[in-house]
This record gives C-alpha cells, structure tokens and sequence, in this order.
C-alpha cells in the first residue's frame, strides 16, 4: 500500500474481472487510483466518483485494471455473533479476539467479512489519491450515515501497516450496500455478525 497510495506507483498491474471467482473477496483501487474496487462472491463492484458530486458503482469489465488489489478464495464461512460495535477501533478489537478465540493467527492474513445494520457508516472512493496518505491530494468522494444492511470486506493482519493496512489499522476493509461501495473509514453497529473461513 506505501508504494502504490504514497510513492505514487499507480500503474496498471492486474484486471479485477480476470481474478474474481466464485468464491472471492477482495479489496483494491482501480490503476491511476481512479476509484476503489470491492470483490464479493466473485461479484466485482467498481466505484468511481463522478464530476457532478455523484457516486457510481457498476461491475468489472474486462478493461478494468488495479493498481493495488488484495484476493483471497474461501469456499465456506463460518458466521459468529459479533455484538455492538462504537467504531472501527471496537471492530478490529472484537475481530482480533475472534480470531484468537478460533485458533487463528491475526499475525498472518485472514479474510474477513461483517455483516450487519450500521447506525452509521463512514466510507470514502479515492478520486486520484488517497486521503490517508495523501491528504493534501485530490478529495475523495464521501458518504457518513445509517445503512440498513451493509456488508464489510476485507483483510485483517496485525503488524502489516504500509503493506496491506493503512498506519493506523489492523484491517484494510470494504464497504458494499445498494448504491454504495467503498474504502472503510469508520462503522458502528448495534449488532453485527462476523464470517471468518471454515477450515474443517
């Protein structure tokens, strides 16, 4: 992430469409840091912002290139209540503990995702740099309120800031609701359920 969002490395490097299978989630941003790039089920969702102040979110094609994108393939989930959440920091605390608590490393990379109604949902898609690490750049397209069912996306790994994190996270994740998809910058849920890889 260092190299591609503060040294400026955003050239083209991989085609979403052309990773994106059945059983894939992944998070990224589309080359030139144009817009972000959220993976699902297989499911490829580009969001870009547009000059009118708008947010359009529409499926890969073929064309689309990333110039960061982290995947991973998990066939089947298990799903644990995960209980209220104040903010992110309170996310990642309560995803670190699970994972400990399922003989999980959070160390090494895990695929996670969250799903849940946020009281209020905080997200950001980068429009030529990233906020985080560029704040003085181009701003982001933004959007801070209440999400009835959202899913969250993602990587959590502790100690891996500048590589698959931002500085200040143990988790680099996604947001995807109707109309919505994005870089996560802050959530509260009243109560939410985790989904962490089956290995059995």
């Amino acid at each position: 992430m260092r190299e591609v969002l503060r040294e400026g490395h955003t050239e083209a490097r991989v085609a979403p469409a052309a990773v994106a299978s059945p059983h894939a989630i992944g998070v990224g941003a589309l080359a030139a840091l144009a817009g972000e790039v959220t993976i699902v089920d297989g499911a490829t969702h580009i969001a870009e912002a547009q000059a009118d102040g708008t947010l359009r979110v529409r499926a890969a094609t073929a064309a689309d290139q990333a110039a960061l994108l982290v995947v991973a393939e998990v066939e089947r989930w298990i799903e644990l209540p995960l209980g209220a959440c104040t903010d992110y920091d309170a996310l990642e605390d309560r995803i670190e503990t699970a994972l400990r608590e399922h003989g999980r490393d959070p160390g090494a990379p895990q695929p996670v995702r969250v799903r849940g109604a946020a009281r209020r949902l905080a997200l950001h898609v980068i429009a030529g740099a990233c906020p985080i690490a560029r704040p003085d750049g181009p701003a982001p397209w933004r959007f801070v309120g209440p999400v009835a069912a959202v899913e969250l996306v993602g990587v959590f790994v502790d100690g891996a800031a500048g590589r698959l994190t931002h500085h200040d996270r143990r988790s680099h994740l996604h947001a995807v609701a109707p109309g919505l998809a994005g870089h996560l910058d802050d959530v509260a849920f009243d109560r939410a359920v985790l989904l962490l890889p089956d290995d059995r």
